[in-house]
């Protein structure tokens, strides 16, 4: 039997938000051997000026790879939370992985992804997988994305469940 639980805050209504933006871009972005996939990101929102992203990882490997997985909170107001960080040194294969970048409150791009991957021994994995400390192995890392330079997504802390999540953010027009 599930064991229920609730939010620390009153509970957000609508739950889905959205905004529309204009022209975005497609993508196929390839990350290649050795690289830092977080670096490489940065580095392309940077370069283009895009403010946010969202997209998915479709293949490649990494042979270092860094992932937290959800658990149940032993204290505080949030009943679950993101637990110690599990490291990979191994070569592992990525089966696919849900991206999305926006800028944090301070206005800094920020990356999150969850993802799943498969160990050098056949065993399935997955979690928050995080992209700074993902090293790209021998396989390229290859990535679709939608990219927005207007708009986009801007962390905030949700009041329902305390966690940072990330908002749609309205077009500012140059």
């Amino acid at each position: 039997m599930t064991e229920a639980f609730r939010h620390p805050g009153a509970a957000a209504h609508p739950r889905v938000l959205a905004t529309e933006v204009r022209e975005p871009r497609e993508l196929r972005v390839e990350i290649p051997s050795g690289r830092n996939a977080g670096t490489v990101l940065r580095e392309l929102m940077a370069r283009h000026g895009f403010r946010g992203a969202t997209g998915r990882i479709c293949s490649g490997t990494a042979r270092a790879l860094q992932y937290h997985v959800v658990i149940k909170a032993a204290q505080g107001d949030r009943p679950y939370i993101y637990g110690t960080p599990t490291l990979e040194h191994d070569e592992v294969a990525l089966l696919h992985g849900a991206v999305t970048i926006g800028l944090d409150r301070a206005g800094s791009i920020a990356l999150h992804c969850h993802g799943a991957f498969v160990d050098h021994d056949g065993h399935l994995h997955g979690g928050h997988v995080i992209l700074d400390r993902l090293e790209v192995g021998r396989e390229p890392l290859v990535l679709r994305l939608c990219a927005f330079e207007h708009g986009g997504f801007t962390q905030y802390i949700d009041e329902e469940t305390r966690y940072t999540l990330f908002g749609p953010t309205v077009e500012v027009t140059p």
